[in-house]
C-alpha cells in the first residue's frame, strides 16, 4: 500500500498533493476525483490516488492498463488561469514533468505527441486531461499513469513489445512514493513558471520532432514531418511549402 505520510514528508510542494485521498482500488482515479469535487471535497491541487485502478482511461475511451501495487495511477485537481483555448499547455506541462521526475532517477524519457511518456519508442507512462468551464474559468483533472515496478510478465503478452516501465529500464525497483512526490514537486515548478514557455520545454523532450510521422484523426489521415507545437499546445505538421496544425489523433511514428 502507499504511504501517505511518507508522500507528505518527500513533498516540497505548496499546494499540489497537500491533501490526498487514497483508494486501495477503484474504477478509474479521474473518476472519483470530479466525485469529491461534486461533493465539495476537493480544492486546487488535491490528488487522488490508487494501488488498483482497473479501468483507468486512455485517450479516445481506451483502456490504461495498471499493475496494481506496481504501478502509480493518480490524479490531480488543477484550477489554471488560462483561457480554455490555452488547455492543451496542461498535458504538455504534465507530461514535461512526469520525462523529468523520471530522469531525476536515470530513467531517459521522452515525450510523444499529445500525452505519452517513452524510454526507446516504448511507453512507460500517460496522460489524460479532463476539464469542465465553470463561471470562474476552467477546472482541470489530469490523469496521470507510470508504470513503476513492473516486470515484463506483468504486462499482457499483445503489450510487452510496446511498453515498459521504470524497473525494466533501470534494473531496480523505485520508491513508489518517492516517484510520485517528484514529479508533483517538477508540475508544480512548471504550473508555477511561465505557462507560455511550456512548448519550448516539451519539444526538448519530444522523440520525433523533426521525423516523418503520420496522424489518424477517426478516418483523415496526415503525413509529413513533425516541426512542433504551437502556442496552445497543437501539434505542427509540414507537408511540402505547408504547416498543418493538428488538434487531436493518434500520431504514427514508423521506423526510419
Amino acid at each position: 500500500m502507499l504511504d501517505l505520510e511518507r508522500i507528505a514528508k518527500l513533498l516540497t510542494t505548496r499546494e499540489l498533493g497537500r491533501s490526498i485521498s487514497y483508494y486501495p482500488f477503484t474504477e478509474s482515479t479521474n473518476d472519483d476525483l470530479w466525485e469529491l469535487l461534486d461533493q465539495g471535497l476537493a480544492e486546487q491541487g488535491h490528488v487522488v490516488v490508487t494501488d488498483d485502478q482497473r479501468y483507468g482511461r486512455g485517450r479516445k475511451g481506451r483502456r490504461w492498463y495498471s499493475t496494481p501495487g506496481k504501478s502509480v495511477p493518480f490524479s490531480i485537481l488543477l484550477l489554471p488561469e488560462i483561457g480554455v483555448t490555452k488547455l492543451g499547455l496542461i498535458s504538455l506541462a504534465a507530461g514535461v514533468a512526469v520525462a523529468d521526475g523520471l530522469r531525476s532517477f536515470g530513467i531517459p524519457a521522452g515525450l510523444k505527441w499529445p500525452n505519452d511518456v517513452l524510454v526507446s519508442r516504448r511507453k512507460l507512462g500517460g496522460i489524460l486531461i479532463e476539464s469542465r468551464l465553470a463561471d470562474e474559468g476552467p477546472i482541470v483533472v489530469a490523469g496521470v499513469g507510470v508504470n513503476v515496478n513492473e516486470t515484463s510478465e506483468d504486462f499482457p503478452k499483445e503489450l510487452r513489445p510496446t511498453v515498459t516501465s521504470a524497473l525494466i529500464e533501470k534494473g531496480e525497483e523505485l520508491e513508489r512514493e518517492l516517484v510520485l512526490a517528484r514529479l508533483l514537486d517538477r508540475l508544480e515548478e512548471i504550473l508555477a513558471g511561465d505557462l507560455a514557455a511550456v512548448p519550448q520545454l516539451w519539444l526538448e523532450r519530444c522523440e520525433h520532432l523533426g521525423h516523418k510521422i503520420g496522424f489518424n484523426n477517426e478516418g483523415e489521415q496526415l503525413q509529413g514531418k513533425f516541426t512542433g507545437v504551437d502556442d496552445q499546445g497543437h501539434g505542427l505538421v509540414q507537408r511540402g511549402r505547408r504547416t498543418y496544425v493538428v488538434t487531436a489523433g493518434d500520431l504514427e511514428w514508423p521506423e526510419a
